[in-house]
């Protein structure tokens, strides 16, 4: 007789379309009904890939049957439209030309590193031999122009004809932010109406040159930025960046939920500020411990990296050299490349050029 757990491990070996992570590790499965080894299986997913639910129709069919399953039901749910916005048809959702995947960084609450995780997953991932783009959509706080040593991008960056943002360059990549066109305005006051219309038109309104992967700095939380960038682009996976501590967990907690209601696939959970490691080596963790791990047990997510806290890596931040660049042997490069290689392979990159890192001398 079928369990719920062998359906469970066998939809665990049938992976999304177009990556390499299974359709379980992203959390795409809602329910699992056995009964007398008739299954019913239900996913939440979003795309406008009109050959994607067929594909995964076929896939998981195919894979009940050899588990044993007499009959099987699988059910294609769309995202449930959020409360405070008003949703987008799903057919208005593009794919970015040119862009090959779109990753979102994003995270519970602010504070916990998420931009510094952002900019150097882009220049990690570039290091892999990748064509990487970073669009900073904080539009609250963006922090992408100080960590890339271009403050004054406001003075720089030129529109097209057809009123499209023409990327300014940081470090070999192509780079767009909100902090370009904010000025002394504050967007704290902007309601939730005005900042979802402001977001699709800058995720669109960009020409970015052939890229194998976009990475999207989202401020923290779950409102209108993010709910408005998955209505309007195609998102490829998300990763959710925590302290160890339980405060921080809890509300990254929403934001993998917020993700997974999106039909956004949730790649994994990186915990920042794992550790502090002083000059002699030693390490403490005076931001808790495991919290991370505990995350990605209880909503089933991978725990990606834990990357430690380096003075060193505030420093080259605050500078405009980001820890790959201003310590590219250090402790926390090493974390990011490695997170790089993970993200590769869930996605399937694969790099069109040799690797020519482009490190500070």
């Amino acid at each position: 007789m079928l369990t719920e757990a062998a359906v469970r491990a066998a939809l665990a070996e049938v992976p999304y379309p177009g990556l390499k992570r299974d359709i379980v590790a992203l959390g795409l499965v809602r329910s699992i009904a056995v009964r007398n080894d008739r299954v019913h299986v239900s996913l939440r997913i979003s795309t406008a890939r009109e050959d994607v639910p067929n594909r995964l129709r076929e896939a998981i069919g195919d894979r009940l049957a050899r588990a044993g399953a007499v009959r099987a039901e699988i059910q294609i749910l769309t995202p449930e439209p959020a409360a405070s916005t008003q949703a987008l048809p799903a057919a208005d959702r593009v794919r970015l030309p040119g862009v090959g995947h779109v990753i979102a960084v994003g995270a519970g609450k602010g504070g916990v590193g998420k931009s510094t995780v952002a900019v150097n997953l882009a220049l990690a991932l570039q290091d892999l031999g990748l064509r990487v783009g970073v669009l900073d959509a904080d539009i609250y706080g963006p922090s992408v122009p100080v960590l890339m040593g271009i403050e004054d991008g406001a003075r720089h960056v030129r529109m097209t004809e057809q009123h499209q943002i023409i990327p300014l360059q940081a470090f070999g990549m192509p780079v767009v932010s909100f902090g370009f066109f904010l000025g002394a305005k504050s967007p704290a006051v902007w309601r939730g109406p005005l900042v979802g219309k402001a977001v699709k038109q800058f995720a669109r309104g960009v020409v970015w040159p052939e890229l194998d992967v976009l990475v999207v700095d989202l401020p923290p939380g779950t409102g209108d930025v993010p709910l408005s960038l998955a209505e309007a682009i195609e998102v490829d996976g998300a990763l959710v960046v925590t302290t160890p501590q339980r405060l921080s967990t809890l509300e990254a907690g929403k934001a993998i939920e917020m993700f997974r209601k999106l039909g956004v696939p949730v790649l994994g959970v990186v915990e920042n500020m794992s550790e502090a490691i002083c000059g002699c080596g030693r390490a403490s963790h005076p931001f808790g411990q495991g919290g991370g791990a505990a995350l990605s047990e209880k909503l089933e997510c991978s725990l990606l990296a834990r990357v430690p806290f380096e003075e060193r890596t505030v420093i080259g931040g605050d500078a405009g050299a980001p820890a790959m660049i201003y310590d590219p042997d250090g402790a926390s490069a090493l974390v990011f490349s490695g997170l790089a290689r993970t993200v590769s392979d869930a996605l399937g990159l694969h790099a069109v050029a040799s690797p020519d890192p482009v490190h500070a001398s």
